[in-house]
């Protein structure tokens, strides 16, 4: 004879087995996040070599991953930047030797650099491609000495990368529980084209101005190249919006945290904020929100302000932070609103099939 119990009150608000497991991933992957972005950030804060700022915006996203890459691949990688730099070297010097011609070769370029992202391309050689492109000639004019450091200063940020990440994998190892990557949105064919001519408008008319007119500060180029990256695959207002306003916001909280270090600039007091404030990023990129992909911009931009607001490189008057967060600033202004303009003007076409199913 069987008794039924009752059944414990409590018992209903307990968590299950799935949200435990899915509690418990979430915690490895903001632990492997968010630790190894601090450590990098702290790394490249101690030893400051040139863009040495930039070494955590890269190895945030490979922290993202499910896995480490393979040995094999990290080598291509690694030989991919250098062939890259050093490619985006030797134009500098052309560009400096012949500007006329570089200019005009500088549109197509820019063209079939964003037609390879919209298609899926990977982030990481858009991104190398389009700094190499628009900040690398700035240099070379303005201090063709220079050009050499900050060519190699991205060889060695990917390679500082790509060991935090093999790090963080071996202490932080993948669960089975973790997600599989989201397959990239591929766009249409005629899309793809239109957004790609109205990114080249936008990155190739400020970097034409920008050379033309001797502009000497290095930064907005670099901001203008990563900023525009983040709008590549914005579709919509409200999209677009966000993007802005989680800059905004991670321009905010970087004044708070550089204001606080400037007060006690204490290495470890540095430590403990950045830790806490990196961590709380992680956990919301990895939230699974439908606004998370916005906490990562917001990351990757108060790392940039951040970072470039404490270290060496770049002119001497533009050395305050009030500085690289106007700089910033208007790079994201100057992105959006000639995204809207260029979107008005050029106003994506619905394919024939869904007219005719409108139009009845």
């Amino acid at each position: 004879m069987q008794v039924e119990t009752a059944a414990d009150p409590h018992e209903a608000d307990s968590p299950t087995s799935d949200e435990a497991v899915t509690e418990r991933t979430r915690n490895r992957r903001t632990a492997r996040l968010g630790i190894g972005v601090t450590i990098t950030f702290l790394i490249a804060m101690a030893f400051d070599w040139t863009l040495a700022y930039l070494a955590p915006v890269f190895v945030a996203p490979l922290l993202q991953a499910p896995a480490a890459p393979p040995l094999p691949t990290m080598a291509r990688v690694l030989l991919v930047t250098f062939m890259i730099m050093l490619a985006c070297f030797l134009v500098g010097g052309f560009a400096r030797a012949y500007p006329l011609v570089f200019l005009v070769a500088l549109i197509p370029a820019l063209f079939w650099t964003f037609r390879y992202s919209l298609r899926g391309g990977s982030s990481l050689i858009v991104a190398l491609l389009l700094i190499g492109f628009m900040l690398l000639p700035m240099v070379a004019k303005v201090s063709p000495d220079t050009t050499r450091e900050v060519a190699a200063s991205f060889v060695g940020n990917i390679g500082l990368a790509l060991v935090v990440t093999m790090v963080m994998f071996a202490l932080f190892p993948t669960l089975r529980s973790e997600p599989v990557p989201v397959t990239k949105h591929v766009l249409q064919a005629a899309d793809v084209d239109r957004r790609a001519w109205i990114m080249t408008l936008i990155t190739g008319s400020f970097t034409i101005a920008y050379f033309s007119f001797d502009w000497t500060n290095v930064h907005t180029p670099l901001y203008i190249a990563i900023f525009i990256q983040q709008l590549s695959l914005a579709r919509g207002l409200a999209v677009t919006k966000g993007i802005l306003g989680a800059n905004v916001a991670a321009g905010l909280i970087a004044m708070i945290l550089y204001t606080l270090i400037v007060m006690a600039p204490n290495f470890a007091f540095m430590t403990a904020l950045s830790l806490t404030v990196i961590l709380i990023f992680a956990r919301m990129i990895m939230s699974g929100a439908p606004w998370a992909p916005l906490a990562g911009a917001a990351l990757s931009s108060m790392l940039i302000i951040l970072g470039s607001a404490m270290g060496s490189f770049g002119d001497d008057s533009g050395n305050t932070f009030i500085d690289r967060l106007g700089e910033i600033g208007a790079a994201a202004l100057y992105a959006v609103a000639a995204l809207y303009l260029l979107d008005a003007f050029f106003p994506e076409k619905r394919p024939s099939s869904e007219n005719s199913v409108n139009s009845n």
